[in-house]
């Protein structure tokens, strides 16, 4: 599967990463009307042209409404299934992670801890600075930032709000990077078609040509590859889910409550300080406690946030 799966379908690997990796925004309900053609290259062009133009709520609309269903009872069965003290708590910390950096920012650019950066690299960082923060808080700010976020999870109002704005800073980032934007469509051509499958040739900007096989599942065009593993890929999430057990977490909670603690007070060190020495020694003295915590993530995913089943990515 090329880069086309990542764009088609970015709610469903946005949701795994998310669950894994780290109160929320009013959300609207209010389902747009269907504005996908039902020929296979013109669906695939329309769904890339309104991404690249932020309106995430495209992806949604992508989706058969069975794989619709399936992302909202994953994420809603995921809230009633981690400890909402931990995982809120989780998520509380990135929000706050991205506050003390976005407040030391000078600070974090000019530290020589690490080895000094070329000048080009700190004028690239600081540019991206804003989209880095927006995208971090954007998630931290969503309806997957609490359990209660989770329970009542909404696909299409998350597609409609935050993916829209992720999709804004990522355009962002990706003009600052050295890496071709992924929402960048040169064209989209059918090469052969039958009333259920499509070949299609995805010719990018940059000349690069990819060809892609879809299948139409519901009235909706989604790569073969996907379609072919979606069954099985919900399964597993939700049999992963189901066997999360409220012993184990119990058992590992005042660990892991007991980490987030610590790594507060390494954020209020940081935060707290007012010249680049102060700023360097805070940050020296929590590079032991911060090993010490990535050491303990494996026990740390068992409570805070269920591991999530490997969602299907592009080949290069």
């Amino acid at each position: 599967m090329s880069v086309t799966a990542k764009i088609l379908f970015p709610c469903v690997s946005l949701a795994a990463f998310v669950f894994t990796a780290c109160g929320s925004k009013s959300e609207s309900t209010e389902k747009p009307e269907a504005s996908i053609p039902d020929a296979p290259d013109a669906a695939i062009q329309t769904i890339a042209t309104e991404l690249s133009n932020g309106n995430g709520a495209i992806l949604w609309e992508a989706m058969p409404a069975s794989y619709q269903n399936d992302v909202n009872t994953v994420a809603q069965l995921a809230g009633t299934k981690v400890d909402a003290e931990i995982y809120n708590k989780g998520f509380a910390l990135i929000g706050r992670l991205a506050d003390v950096a976005n407040k030391q920012k000078e600070f974090i650019l000019n530290t020589q801890l690490g080895g000094e950066k070329p000048a080009e690299q700190i004028a690239k960082i600081e540019a991206a600075w804003p989209s880095i923060i927006g995208f971090v808080k954007t998630l931290t700010d969503s309806s997957l930032a609490s359990a209660e976020g989770l329970q009542a999870f909404d696909g299409l109002a998350f597609c409609e709000t935050t993916v829209s704005t992720l999709v804004d800073f990522s355009q962002d980032l990706a003009q600052l990077s050295d890496e071709p934007n992924p929402l960048d469509f040169g064209a989209v051509k059918l090469l052969a078609s039958t009333d259920t499958t499509a070949s299609l040739e995805m010719t990018l900007p940059d000349g690069t040509v990819n060809t892609e096989e879809f299948s139409k599942v519901e009235n909706r065009w989604v790569p073969t590859e996907m379609a072919s593993s979606w069954a099985s890929d919900m399964a597993n999430a939700k049999a992963q889910l189901e066997a999360i057990s409220p012993e184990e977490i119990a058992k590992n909670k005042p660990q892991i409550m007991g980490a987030i603690t610590m790594f507060e007070g390494i954020l209020g060190q940081i935060d707290a300080a007012e010249t680049q020495e102060q700023f360097d020694q805070a940050l020296q003295g929590a590079m032991m406690p911060i090993m010490g915590l990535m050491m303990m993530q494996g026990g740390m995913g068992g409570g805070s946030a269920p591991a999530m089943p490997a969602v299907p990515t592009p080949a290069p």
